[in-house]
């Protein structure tokens, strides 16, 4: 974990709990103006996440282009912390040009999706927004679909998810309609680019 010389007094709730592995981002951060200056920086969403019960108040804002970890892997942790108790809301900030992981991320849970290339003003409005992000439970994905991405982004085929979630293979072929519906997908082979985009995994929907 990585503290700045400007953090809070514990005393002292900040405005965002910022997670980044970009110096110049944090930089941004903390040289800004407040109230976007008034944040502490973290390299990890595992200590950003402790800081949080400490300081429920403060806005999450995640950089998910910071790769360390997975993007599945911190999107489940932050799903975990948002679908259910304490029902977070984080800030996503992801590559303009980044589609692809953008349109993952509003997928994936109550997330706010941000560009990453703001201004200081877009920025601070949208974190000072009292409105919930857009779309409701419907809209993400369900805690049967979620698992079956996790599977497929480590490799596994459709009918191996289908023996290891003792299912019937007609059962993942539905839910997997269901997560091409969400993501705005007509077809399988776009899942598969899309997966692929997002790890350094090769899939196969097929098999």
């Amino acid at each position: 974990m990585s503290q700045s010389i400007s953090q809070p007094r514990k005393t002292d709730a900040p405005f965002i709990l910022l997670v980044t592995e970009d110096h110049y981002l944090r930089t941004g951060f903390l040289n800004g103006q407040f109230p976007l200056s008034s944040c502490c920086d973290y390299t990890t969403l595992d200590d950003a996440l402790i800081a949080q019960t400490q300081w429920p108040s403060a806005r999450l804002v995640v950089d998910v282009e910071s790769r360390s970890t997975g993007l599945l892997e911190k999107l489940d942790q932050l799903r975990r912390h948002s679908l259910f108790p304490p029902f977070l809301t984080p800030w996503l900030l992801v590559r303009a040009d980044n589609y692809d992981t953008r349109l993952f991320c509003k997928a994936a849970g109550p997330f706010h999706v941000l560009e990453r290339q703001l201004n200081a003003a877009a920025l601070q409005h949208s974190l000072l927004d009292p409105l919930p992000p857009p779309g409701t439970d419907k809209d993400w994905f369900s805690r049967n679909e979620w698992p079956i991405l996790q599977e497929l982004s480590r490799g596994k085929t459709l009918r191996q998810i289908a023996l290891m979630q003792n299912r019937p293979y007609s059962r993942i072929i539905y839910r997997l309609s269901c997560i091409l519906l969400k993501l705005g997908l007509s077809h399988r082979q776009e899942l598969l680019h899309l997966l692929n985009n997002l790890s350094d995994c090769t899939f196969s929907l097929t098999s």
